[in-house]
């Protein structure tokens, strides 16, 4: 018997694969006015990067400046929103 936390994870990792080098660190959604966004955490070398939906975003020192800028998209993407703004179309370059 699996897990439905396992096939979750399956499914996640066969929407978006990282790029050559990166190591997956840490991953969580966040939900920004009823949309479901993806975040990753990925360390190539001694960089951190942030993937939002599959759009980099970084390359940061530490993980905690990372997580930072997470909470900072986050309020940034809501203010987009409640202006009538898709937030991914400023990630996206």
């Amino acid at each position: 018997m699996h897990k439905f936390s396992t096939f979750q994870n399956v499914l996640d990792e066969a929407v978006f694969k990282l790029p050559r080098g990166h190591k997956k660190l840490k991953s969580n959604k966040e939900r920004i006015v009823g949309k479901v966004y993806d975040v990753i955490f990925t360390q190539k070398g001694k960089d951190i990067f942030v993937f939002v939906d599959g759009q980099e975003t970084g390359p940061y020192k530490d993980l905690k400046d990372a997580q930072s800028n997470v909470k900072d998209l986050v309020k940034l993407f809501k203010q987009m929103k409640a202006e009538g703004i898709d937030p991914m179309e400023g990630l996206v370059t």
